[in-house]
């Protein structure tokens, strides 16, 4: 349980990335192998000081208002760590051998991944599969499809457990695992909470069928954690990172799903678009929210409007048809493990 209170404690330090975290952790642990004191102890009683220079922070990064209180985050990980125990929820430090090694290369990745379920789901083949959360028929049926026929071949399905796209991706890995297409249920939901806040509440049994069936519910937050709005953009650069590649299946102006689309360009992975986000009910749903933005006005809504996937398209990135489809035009099979 120490392991599970440290790496809590740590990856709570919101003043460090993760690679100074993970410096941190081994100048922690080099010294309580010199009998030079307990890591734990440092934590609650040293100060931002103590910490950052330990940890080698930067210090021409910029530094936010701080409010650091080590006895009360050393207190707060402490009760996550029983929650975490009690739920049989694991603890990945980027550390690890089993950190996945894609995820570990971009700008900034979690210092942990606390999670549930298989950890070695993600270890194999992966692709990303998101979208909006408003779907069509067309694009339900697309997303469950591409996803099911992705398991069927050995791909790990990373997908966010909203409801709309992410609903439907899951439940096509599901669904292959269930009818005996896949060895496991493959796919990860990387969520925007602690992985003991299951969000949609809608989506508990979806959450126990893919654990259950051999899948992975992850997140880098504590146990304890709530979902907020900013943490979904976070947890969208892990949905592209832990990938090679990034399906989007539909995607109005200005759609969540269209950032997970740039990190996954800024990470340099490949890029497409399933044929249903052009069909007729998604143009549609897209006219429909572009008007909507034209009538709020301002830059914001501007940007959005410029945010949409006939621009990606006409940047380079390929639409397809099906997993077939997706597997023909894949480059990226180099990239995996």
């Amino acid at each position: 349980m120490e392991k599970t209170i440290l790496a809590i404690a740590l990856s709570s330090i919101d003043f460090l990335n993760s690679f100074e975290k993970a410096r941190l952790l081994k100048e922690l642990m080099a010294m309580e192998q010199a009998g030079l004191g307990d890591p734990l102890g440092f934590i609650s009683e040293g100060s931002y000081g103590q910490i950052a220079a330990l940890a080698g922070r930067d210090k021409r990064r910029p530094l936010r208002a701080l409010r650091w209180n080590g006895a009360e985050q050393l207190r707060l990980a402490k009760k996550s760590a029983k929650e975490a125990k009690a739920l049989g929820i694991g603890c990945l430090l980027v550390l690890d051998p089993l950190y996945p090694p894609l995820l570990k290369e971009i700008a900034d990745p979690p210092f942990a991944l606390f999670y549930r379920g298989n950890i070695k789901a993600i270890c194999g083949k992966c692709v990303s599969v998101v979208g909006t959360r408003s779907l069509c028929q067309e694009a339900r049926k697309a997303a469950h499809d591409f996803s099911y026929d992705a398991a069927s071949a050995g791909y790990c399905v990373v997908s966010g457990l909203a409801i709309g796209t992410d609903g439907a991706a899951h439940q096509g890995a599901i669904d292959a695992f269930y009818d005996g297409a896949a060895a496991f249920c493959s796919t990860a939901a990387v969520l925007a909470s602690g992985v003991d806040n299951i969000f949609p509440s809608s989506h508990k049994k979806m959450a126990g069928h893919i654990i259950q069936g051999g899948g992975l519910i992850l997140s880098e937050w504590a146990p304890g954690v709530p979902g907020e709005k900013w943490r979904f953009v976070s947890r969208n650069r892990i949905i592209a990172g832990l990938a090679p590649a990034t399906v989007v299946i539909q995607a109005p102006p200005g759609s969540g799903a269209l950032l997970t689309a740039d990190f996954a360009l800024g990470y340099n992975r490949e890029l497409f678009f399933h044929e249903a986000c052009f069909c007729k009910n998604a143009l549609a749903i897209s006219d429909l929210v572009h008007k909507n933005l034209e009538a709020q006005g301002g830059a914001a809504a501007a940007r959005k409007i410029e945010t949409r996937p006939e621009a990606y398209v006409a940047d380079g990135a390929r639409v397809i048809s099906s997993f077939e489809d997706f597997e023909r035009n894949f480059e990226g099979a180099e990239l995996f493990p």
